[in-house]
C-alpha cells in the first residue's frame, strides 16, 4: 500500500472530500462542507454502488446467513464462512439486473464454486444453478453462443430471462416478475448498482439510476462537452474492464 499522494507528480493538487452536487451551469463542483471548485473540464469517475434494498425482501430474512453478495467487504467474508459450512444442497448464484461492476463476475464466482466444490470432494452433493435476466450466461451474444457450452460442462443449470421481483429468505427462494420461482440453500447475489448519489443530485448529469448518459466513443457526458465520465459511472452497456478497453461492443 502507498499514500495517494505519493503516486500524484508535482503539480498535481490532491484533496479528499466527498462531493455534494455539481452545478453544470456554473461549471462548479461543490464539495459537502461548502467548498466549491471551479473547472474547466470535468472528468466524473465516481463508481457504481450497490442497491440491494431496492429489491423486495432481498436485504430481509437470512441476509448474511444464507443470503450473500460478494460485492462488499463484509458480505465477502460472510460468504467465505457459509462456504466453508455448506455441506451440500442447491447453491444459486443470481444476477439481479444490469449494469454491474465487472458483468462477469458472478459467472466467475459460478465457475470457481465449482471448481471449490470438487476440491473438497462433495461437488455431487451441490447442485449449481445461475439465474439471470439476460437470454444467456454471459453478457454478449457471441460470447453465450461459444461459451455458455461451458455451464453444461460443469453442470451448472441455467435459468434465463428471470427478472428477480422478490427474494423469500425464509422459504429459500426467488421470485420472478412473472411468477417462476427458483428454490435455494444459499444464495450469492449481484444486487442492483447505481451511480453515485452525488449524481443524482447534480441536475442534468445523471440518469434515473444515476448513471452518468455518455457517448461511447468519446466518454463525453451527453449533457456537456466539457464534462466526461469513466468507469462504472457511465451509462455505457459494456464491461468496464481495462481486458475489454480495446474490444468492440458486440464482443
Amino acid at each position: 500500500m502507498r499514500p495517494r499522494h505519493e503516486q500524484l507528480i508535482p503539480g498535481i493538487e490532491f484533496r479528499l472530500a466527498a462531493v455534494d452536487r455539481v452545478a453544470l451551469d456554473d461549471e462548479i463542483v461543490h464539495l459537502d462542507g461548502g467548498t466549491e471548485l471551479p473547472y474547466d473540464v470535468l472528468v466524473v469517475a465516481s463508481g457504481a454502488r450497490l442497491q440491494p434494498e431496492e429489491t423486495e425482501g432481498l436485504t430481509g430474512a437470512g441476509w448474511l446467513e444464507r443470503i450473500f453478495t460478494f460485492y462488499d467487504l463484509e458480505g465477502a467474508t460472510a460468504l467465505h464462512d457459509a462456504l466453508e459450512q455448506f455441506d451440500g444442497g442447491r447453491l444459486v448464484v443470481n444476477l439481479v439486473d444490469m449494469p454491474i461492476k465487472c458483468p462477469v463476475a458472478p459467472l466467475e464466482f459460478a465457475f470457481l464454486a465449482d471448481w471449490y466444490f470438487h476440491d473438497r470432494g462433495i461437488r455431487d452433493r451441490v447442485d449449481l444453478t445461475y439465474v439471470t435476466p439476460l437470454d444467456g450466461a454471459f453478457t454478449k451474444p457471441i460470447a453465450s453462443q461459444h461459451l455458455g457450452v461451458l455451464l453444461a460442462e460443469k453442470r451448472i443449470e441455467l435459468v434465463t430471462e428471470f427478472n428477480t421481483g422478490e427474494v423469500d429468505g425464509a422459504g429459500g427462494k426467488l421470485i420472478s416478475y412473472d411468477g417462476r420461482e427458483v428454490p435455494f440453500d444459499l444464495l450469492v447475489t449481484a444486487p442492483l448498482h447505481s451511480g453515485a448519489a452525488y449524481v443524482g443530485r447534480s441536475a442534468g448529469l445523471g440518469d434515473t439510476f444515476d448513471f452518468v448518459p455518455t457517448d461511447s466513443r468519446t466518454l463525453q457526458s451527453l449533457a456537456r462537452p466539457n464534462v466526461f465520465a469513466i468507469g462504472d459511472a457511465t451509462s455505457i452497456p459494456i464491461s468496464k474492464a481495462g481486458s475489454v478497453s480495446t474490444s468492440r461492443e458486440k464482443c
